[in-house]
């Protein structure tokens, strides 16, 4: 079951979003701001979803590995209140079933599309960022049954198979 994992990242815009609408989609963080329409949203920092209100008005599924009202815990889960937000939506979605997940939106360097946060929200920082990506490493290596293909152009996450998105959507 394919599916396709939106990320923050700079890369993430609304055209990029359309181009995958109609299929299986997880939003994480505030990439549902492009994808109010994806089937899931996922967030895993609870200050996230304190300084973002209105994501709990999200029509789909919403996920976290913490105790926060009105959305669903994620379990089992990876790295549960330590995961960051992208690892999380892969738990979740090897939870719902899918076998193949394609990354858009995770550039894994500078910030989001919306520049740093400036709500509250903590920016992560280029250690943190290294956390990270082990963590998509290790989740790779724990769950082989699900083949994850990154489509992000200029990615520097670089433990899962690079891909165009033209590829997948035309195969």
């Amino acid at each position: 079951m394919l599916w396709f994992l939106l990320g923050p990242g700079p890369s993430m815009n609304r055209d990029l979003a359309e181009r995958v609408r109609g299929n299986r989609v997880c939003a994480v963080s505030n990439a549902y701001e492009f994808a109010p329409w994806a089937d899931v949203l996922v967030a895993n920092d609870i200050k996230w979803w304190k300084n973002h209100p209105q994501a709990h008005q999200f029509a789909g599924r919403k996920f976290t590995a913490n105790q926060i009202s009105g959305v669903e815990r994620a379990k089992p889960n990876t790295f549960g209140s330590l995961s960051n937000s992208g690892v999380l939506g892969l738990d979740v979605l090897r939870n719902l079933g899918a076998t193949r997940v394609v990354m858009l939106g995770f550039d894994m360097h500078g910030t989001h599309f919306f520049g740093p946060y400036t709500n509250g929200c903590t920016n992560t920082s280029a250690k943190r960022r290294e956390v990270h990506k082990n963590q998509f490493a290790e989740w790779g290596k724990r769950n082989p049954q699900v083949e994850v293909l990154n489509a992000t152009e200029g990615t520097q996450l670089k433990c899962f198979p690079i891909v165009r998105l033209d590829e997948v959507l035309h195969s």
